[in-house]
This record gives C-alpha cells, structure tokens and sequence, in this order.
C-alpha cells in the first residue's frame, strides 16, 4: 500500500527531473487529485457525455463534474452532439421520426405509471412491471430518502407478521417475509447514501514500476 505523501513526493521529483529538459515545468506541482481532473476532461475531450463521466466519478450532481472538467462549455455541447451522431448514424432512420400522438400519450403514461408510494421505479420505457409491484424486491425502485419514516413503519408491520407466522407455524411465510425484510434494509442503506453529497468512487492507489 503507497500513501498518498509518497505519491506526492514522486510526483514533485518527476516534475523537478522534467524541468531540466523542460522549462514549462520549473516550480511546477501536481497533487494526487489533480489527476480526477486530468481523467475528467481527457474522457469528455474524448467524446464521453458528462453525465456518463459523473457517474464515473461517483458525482451526484452534474454541476461538480464540470468543474473537474478544464473545457469550455461549448466544447461539451459539441462533443456530447457528435456523440449523439455517432451513435444515430448506427441506429434504423426509422427510429427518429417524429411521434405520433397516440405514441406520445403511451410514453408520457409509463413516466405517469412508475410513480409508486416510495418515490420512483426505474425501469425503462416499454418494459411492463416483471415483479408484480411488489416494489420493495424489486431492484428498480429508487427510494426517496423523504420517506425513511415510511421504510421504518413497513418494516415494523413485516416484523409483526413474521411473529404471527412463527407463532402459526407459517414456514413459507417467514421465508417470505425475511426476504421482503432483506430487501426493505438494503433500500434504506441505498437511500441513505444517496443523502450524502459529493460521494466520490474510491479508485485505489496506483502503484509505480520500477524504472528502466
């Protein structure tokens, strides 16, 4: 495991040996987040929409990824703009034409249809409900942090049945119920960390080769 004060001190001591060869490099530093930066606008300079690099980066708003991104806004209009003709000029010329009304109805109905009690499903336009809305299972439902209070009171009537099944000798219903419960808890922990803000990914330390 290398620290981050011997990463630091390596990089002073390249940038010293490039400034020998290199005046652009006298008096110069870098510091290990310095290179988030750097692996930010190199992949959108490269074509990759920002919101793909947020993710990327473990940003929840999109706002903080631009600021590790040392171009221009226009630059990345137009990048995310060739990204989209790139991609259109592989896709059926059938699939851009214009919707009709009816068309339209039917997708503004499946955003109208994913609004559940917890907040939002997630799945995609034209997919149906493959759970039978039991939406805590189900891996598409994004919970809003807002209704915590609500996972808390589920989670209490989920436990009182289970007692009730165990006191009936419901086996198939206690099995049921833990696996309702298991779910329930991993929403919450999901939901809690979306409340936290600037959560970045963690990439691991690189290591360095020995030089030649």
């Amino acid at each position: 495991m290398i620290s981050p004060n011997t990463i630091a001190n390596r990089i002073r001591t390249l940038c010293r040996e490039l400034a020998e060869s290199n005046p652009a490099f006298v008096g110069l530093t870098f510091a290990p987040h310095d290179f988030r930066s750097l692996f930010a606008t190199e992949i959108v300079n490269n074509g990759l929409p920002i919101h793909i690099g947020a993710a990327l980066l473990g940003h929840l708003n999109i706002e903080t990824t631009g600021g590790y991104v040392a171009v221009f806004n226009e630059d990345v209009v137009r990048h995310y703009q060739e990204y989209l003709a790139r991609r259109r000029a592989v896709r059926p010329a059938e699939e851009y034409r214009s919707a009709t009304s009816d068309e339209w109805d039917e997708f503004q109905e499946h955003f109208e249809r994913r609004k559940v009690e917890l907040r939002n499903c997630a799945r995609p336009y034209g997919t149906p409900c493959q759970h039978e809305h039991a939406c805590l299972r189900c891996p598409m439902l994004q919970v809003n942090p807002k209704m915590l209070s609500r996972l808390d009171e589920l989670e209490e009537d989920l436990e009182a049945r289970r007692k009730q099944a165990e006191t009936e000798g419901w086996l198939g219903e206690i099995e049921g119920i833990d696996l309702t419960l298991q779910f329930l808890r991993e929403k919450r922990k999901q939901a809690l960390r979306s409340e936290q803000p600037g959560r970045s990914v963690d990439l691991g330390i690189p290591s360095f080769l020995p030089r030649p």
